[in-house]
């Protein structure tokens, strides 16, 4: 909660009771008497005084949630951190101090306190998705963000928020004083918010020309954030509570002295002095609790605003109300619990495809305010389930207010991340994805080369990828970045390139090559995987060796270990791997053809290792048969002895052996062959001591083919596909 936010400012005050210590330390009574009326920035150094002789949990947690609101978190953690150590310290501390910890990216930490912080509160969602959010940051941050950002130059020195568009005109709010009647906030010690405008252009063009819009929205009090009707006709914003007494304006507070928000409307929008003639309150506003923050559809008709009136799942909630036939507002419905938290939602924006977009401190994100967006279902009604817009938009600290320009890619919102200037600044949105399409290719040959290993890295985005059997990888990058490509391959020498996507304005696809000169060698990759989880399977054995030899290389592996070795020219080699309660099938690769002249290669392989499980089938590679014929070649005996190795290592499995063919021929032929060659294989395993009573066969002919190709264009490889071998489990 940070100074923006003072639409919640009577939640708090519900937290503050009477002094715990009965003292009459004269610091201690004013800094709680500052601290009960939101006098944060003053507060501070009485507290500080105290702290000194006053080793007081309360006293302690105040000061931090003091610097929490003033935006100071490395202060706010320090204290906070002090008051937990004691007795007595009040549960909410926790929290706080989580929220803060967050922040400053300190996820773990903070994940421990709300863990500890839930057990008083276990039925609350918004301690649950704050949990969530720091187990789940690493993989957050990982995500391609889906748009760039630029801090804008006509930001002040104090803080800037709530964008809104008006034609050629950006209108924000600010706590800084520029021509304009003010008061003191106490809450921050700077002047109350006020709006204000500067032109900018449809290419993020914006002058540092700031104008105030005038006395007649501009009081002396908190005006802002705004939002206008498509026309830009009316405009309706926030407004502190006040009424007109004799020559005096004077704030109006509720029965616990909290002066809350109100929603105005002006209209009748003159063109030639460019102010609004007419301002009127909201229905309904109330003495009781805020209205702030109003968003208004593209048709006028929808009107969503933050309220902290009774009956909400949290502090500040989202309502909803709709323009009857008449033109009045219906009564405010609440946007319910797919979007509203027990934390804070504020800050709605409509877009023109219907698209809610507000900021929450309930929903999983990275810590403070997040914005996120969520889609009307026309057929519930409701709006769906938040996305939270993920970084760069998002970030640790509280970020804001998001709002676009009719092409719905391009926006500003605000942000009170460090920057050039501290407090809330506003930002620049541009929505887009890059994505890169490069080409691996041999420079000696001009072939493409799969396999290869390539870094891409920026400063903000780390990741490697290989390049697929065609040579080409296709990624998404992250905009306004500096990328270093290095791609490279066993038998070939590293190649770096450079490619910058910041001077890209929109969504975009680069194409880049990156040739790589050969070193000669022969060299040979390969990684075991589960075949249904398509993970690094956990410690798997690996079989390699060259056909001919008797010895074969048996090598255990990590988890996700890439094994890697020199292979010899002009040889066939066999490989497989071995794991308890899993089958591989046997993948046989050549070195023929490879020398020096045509450069250095690496050969790639993913082994697949299938789980053991009644019911399914696995393929038994490279059992070839003659043609026309049954028996079995001795070339296919190596992976049928694969499948003996499996009957006599779980002797309980049954199996039944099935067969295949490809098209050609009749259906009787093909059905006859089948079988036979079914038969053939229970007969290979019976001769090796295999009981006829744990194997069955079937022959299927050509009706279940894997490659679905017409019989008269089916390529070679496609027939040698469909003539395939399976087993399946029957019992284990």
């Amino acid at each position: 909660m940070k100074p923006h936010l003072y639409i919640i400012a009577a939640i708090l005050i519900l937290f503050i009771g009477s002094n715990t210590s009965a003292k009459t330390n004269n610091d201690l009574i004013k800094a709680n008497y500052l601290y009960s009326h939101l006098d944060f920035h003053e507060a501070i150094g009485y507290y500080r005084k105290v702290s000194v002789d006053l080793n007081d949990p309360e006293v302690l947690s105040r000061l931090g949630d003091c610097y929490k609101l003033t935006n100071e978190p490395k202060e706010a953690a320090n204290w906070y951190a002090k008051a937990i150590q004691l007795n007595g310290c009040p549960n909410d501390t926790k929290l706080h101090y989580a929220e803060v910890l967050m922040t400053l990216q300190q996820y773990d930490d903070a994940a421990k306190l709300l863990v500890q912080y839930q057990k008083s509160k276990p039925d609350d969602t918004r301690i649950a998705n704050l949990i969530s959010s720091c187990r789940d940051i690493k993989n957050m941050m990982q995500q391609p963000p889906d748009a760039s950002i630029v801090f804008q130059n006509f930001n002040t020195d104090g803080s800037d928020f709530g964008p809104a568009l008006r034609k050629n005109e950006l209108f924000f709010t600010a706590d800084t004083i520029i021509n304009a009647p003010s008061k003191t906030n106490e809450w921050t010690g700077k002047s109350f918010y006020k709006m204000y405008k500067v032109s900018c252009d449809m290419g993020n063009n914006c002058s540092t020309a700031i104008s105030n819009i005038g006395s007649k929205i501009n009081t002396k009090y908190h005006d802002g954030p705004c939002v206008f009707s498509a026309d830009g006709n009316q405009m309706y914003f926030t407004r502190t509570n006040y009424k007109q007494k004799v020559l005096i304006k004077k704030p109006v507070p509720d029965a616990s002295d909290v002066v809350h928000l109100q929603i105005m409307i002006a209209s009748d929008y003159d063109e030639n002095t460019k102010k609004y003639k007419k301002v009127k309150p909201f229905v309904y506003n109330s003495d009781d609790y805020s209205t702030a923050h109003p968003a208004i559809s593209k048709d006028g008709n929808v009107l969503i605003f933050a309220s902290d009136m009774k009956g909400g799942t949290g502090g500040s909630d989202l309502y909803i109300c709709y323009r009857d036939s008449s033109g009045n507002w219906t009564q405010p419905q609440n946007l319910g619990k797919n979007v509203n938290t027990e934390g804070d939602e504020m800050f709605p924006y409509i877009s023109a495809d219907s698209v809610l977009y507000f900021s929450s401190n309930g929903l999983p994100g990275f810590g403070g305010l997040d914005i996120y967006a969520a889609r009307w279902d026309n057929e519930t009604q409701t709006f769906g389930k938040p996305d939270n817009l993920g970084m760069p938009v998002n970030s640790s600290y509280d970020d804001m207010s998001l709002t676009l320009r009719d092409d719905g890619n391009t926006g500003y919102f605000a942000s009170n991340r460090p920057a050039i200037k501290k407090s809330d600044n506003i930002y620049f949105y541009n929505k887009q994805q890059i994505f890169l399409s490069l080409d691996i290719v041999d420079d000696a040959t001009n072939k493409k080369i799969d396999g290869s290993n390539v870094i891409l890295q920026s400063k903000n985005d780390k990741h490697t990828l290989s390049s697929n059997d065609r040579g080409e990888i296709f990624t998404r990058l992250f905009p306004q970045s500096m990328y270093t490509v290095a791609a490279r391959k066993n038998g070939y020498d590293q190649v770096e390139i450079n490619i910058s996507t910041l001077d890209i304005k929109k969504s975009d696809t680069l194409h880049r090559e990156i040739r790589l000169k050969p070193n000669f060698n022969i060299t040979y990759d390969v990684v075991v995987y589960d075949e249904g989880t398509h993970q690094p399977l956990d410690n798997p054995v690996l079989v390699l060796y060259e056909n001919g030899k008797s010895k074969a290389d048996t090598i255990s592996l990590n988890t996700g270990q890439v094994y890697t070795t020199t292979l010899n020219m002009d040889k066939l080699y066999s490989v497989y791997g071995l794991k308890d309660n899993y089958y591989g099938n046997e993948k046989t690769f050549s070195t023929k053809g490879i020398s020096p002249q045509s450069g250095s290669v690496k050969l790639s392989d993913t082994l697949f290792m299938k789980r053991l499980k009644v019911g399914e089938v696995y393929k038994v590679d490279n059992i070839y048969y003659d043609y026309n014929k049954a028996n079995i070649r001795d070339d296919a005996k190596p992976s049928l002895d694969r499948l003996l190795e499996l009957l006599n290592k779980y002797p309980e499995m049954h199996i039944q052996v099935n067969s295949h063919t490809d098209c050609r021929g009749s259906d009787a032929y093909n059905m006859h062959l089948s079988d036979a060659r079914a038969l053939s294989v229970i007969k290979y395993l019976q001769e090796r001591g295999i009981k006829a009573s744990r194997l069955m066969s079937k022959g299927y002919g050509k009706h279940m083919p894997v490659e679905k190709c017409k019989c008269e264009n089916c390529t070679e490889q496609q027939h040698q596909n469909n003539r395939r071998t399976e087993f399946q489990i029957i019992s284990m």
